[in-house]
């Protein structure tokens, strides 16, 4: 079960401590926090202590603890996404994209225009674009899986990431499956 709330919601005040997790995925090194029951953040670094400093002044209050479970939560992100539960923490626009982006299908891609439209904001492409660009949990809430019409577009985490991440996608596709 996801869980969507803003950053001032008291089950995010309460927060107190994290699980942190590292692990080297197949597009690189990962870094992940997680409360007991739901994955909070999960970012692509190339420097582990870079990435947790960052996370730490984003998590002032909290204290992070490695915990052996929080790598095994990253290795679920890539085998299964779509069932890990999810914190989003953001605005109440933020969160409607990025609930909607768990719906989006393995393998597919949706336009930015597409995205507002389903969400009900038909005219807010742009600020769909920002939402997205604000997702600080990889893969599990696929971002990368939003593109503009007829290309490929920015990744926070680096546009090759995004265009592995969409071919490995595609990839693990069942073939009888393919739109052909």
């Amino acid at each position: 079960m996801d869980l969507w709330v803003s950053p001032h919601d008291f089950r995010v005040r309460s927060l107190k401590i994290l699980s942190c997790g590292f692990v080297t995925s197949p597009f690189g090194d990962c870094i992940a926090l997680a409360t007991d029951s739901h994955l909070v953040a999960l970012r692509f670094c190339i420097d582990r202590r870079e990435t947790l400093c960052a996370l730490q002044l984003a998590w002032p209050e909290v204290t992070l603890h490695h915990d052996p479970l929080a790598d095994a939560l990253i290795g679920k992100v890539f085998q299964n996404p779509e069932v890990i539960p999810v914190m989003g923490i953001g605005t109440p626009f933020q969160l409607s994209v990025w609930e909607f982006l768990r719906t989006i299908p393995s393998s597919s891609t949706i336009t930015y225009g597409e995205v507002a439209s389903a969400i009900g904001r038909p005219n807010a492409a742009r600020a769909v674009g920002r939402a997205v660009g604000a997702n600080g949990i990889a893969v599990a809430i696929p971002c990368h899986r939003v593109v503009s019409r007829g290309s490929l577009t920015g990744y926070q985490w680096g546009l090759e990431r995004k265009k592995q991440l969409l071919a490995w996608e595609l990839s693990l596709r069942d073939p009888l499956m393919m739109p052909f």
